[in-house]
């Protein structure tokens, strides 16, 4: 008489589902997952305002210290996910355009106050900007409108972080990242916005085939040969991946820059490719995790960040399907 399996079929069952609800469970928590939107705002007629400014109403532009999509020294997302702003405990905070709250939490015990503001700005959809470890001003709420000129909140004080003001352009529902620099493109106290983005104005010469981009990051170490005493710090080098007409994933280490942080580089000749071949890449950005300088970020175990800006927690190259997903396309002159 054949033993009976019944048990034994039903422990492996029940097996073969704790191993699957783990797997999901691993995938869904995994890196790689989306985090950002590249998708630069061409011809903006409404220029972002400061978020910061005295009674009389002048704008201050304050510090960054931590730029959108900055590789980070912490054990929480990277890259950042949003621009740090150093402003002091208690000083108001306005909002960049006039628009609607369509989110607000209220509670601070954790320095989490959060508000975040729908504005249409004459552009192909609204923009929606959040402001991050904040103390809202009392009787705002959701769907109010508000004002460049009345203040939204205050800086939090210290719980578990510096005090600070982060700001960062989001999709409606807060789960995607966009840059932040095209917004300020005539604020030279932010270089132009670049201040905020770790890549900005990324550019390709259809005729010379020339690849020019600005790229660095921002800290809060110490650094008198830039604004105030704060930092704007070279990175360790860039990386072009590119593959010619759909061939093998190459790379090039791009170490030169200007005086102002601009990479510039001819495409054609640092990939062996011929006219009208056609070349699909990305770039990341390598943080200098053993700078004389950015001391702030010193023997960091994270430094890598993406043109385009992409996923959450990626590694320093991508797999070929990783890639395939946000890589641009440019062609050879």
């Amino acid at each position: 008489m054949k033993k009976p399996i019944c048990f034994r079929t039903k422990i492996t069952h029940y097996i073969i589902l704790i191993l699957v609800l783990s797997f999901l469970t691993i995938t869904a928590a995994s890196d790689y997952d989306r985090a950002y939107v590249q998708k630069e705002i061409s011809n903006l007629s409404l220029q972002a305002l400061s978020p910061y400014k005295n009674t009389q109403g002048i704008e201050y532009w304050p510090l960054c210290t931590s730029k959108n999509n900055q590789p980070r020294f912490v054990t929480g997302t990277n890259p950042h996910q949003g621009t740090d702003l150093t402003i002091n405990v208690g000083e108001h905070i306005y909002p960049i355009y006039d628009g609607e709250i369509i989110y607000i939490k209220k509670d601070i015990s954790s320095q989490t106050g959060h508000i975040v503001v729908k504005s249409e700005i004459g552009y192909t959809e609204p923009v929606y900007i959040e402001y991050l470890h904040v103390i809202p001003i009392d009787g705002i709420d959701e769907g109010d409108f508000v004002y460049t000129c009345i203040p939204i909140a205050t800086i939090d004080e210290y719980k578990r972080y510096d005090s600070h003001l982060h700001i960062g352009r989001v999709n409606e529902d807060r789960t995607l990242h966009y840059q932040i620099y095209d917004l300020y493109k005539d604020v030279l106290n932010w270089k132009n916005g670049s201040d905020l983005d770790v890549f900005s104005y990324p550019d390709f010469n259809t005729e010379t085939n020339i690849f020019t981009i600005t790229a660095y990051v921002s800290s809060d170490t110490e650094n008198t040969d830039y604004y105030a005493g704060y930092g704007r710090f070279p990175l360790e080098y860039i990386t072009f991946f590119y593959s010619v007409n759909n061939g093998t994933w190459k790379s090039k280490n791009i170490h030169e820059y200007s005086d102002n942080f601009k990479y510039s580089f001819n495409v054609k000749q640092i990939t062996g490719s011929k006219s009208n071949d056609t070349i699909r890449y990305y770039i990341t950005a390598t943080r200098d995790n053993n700078s004389s300088l950015d001391t702030t970020f010193k023997d960091a175990s994270y430094k890598t960040a993406y043109y385009p800006a992409y996923y959450a927690h990626p590694g320093p190259a991508l797999t070929n399907q990783l890639a395939d997903a946000i890589a641009l396309t440019i062609t050879i002159h």
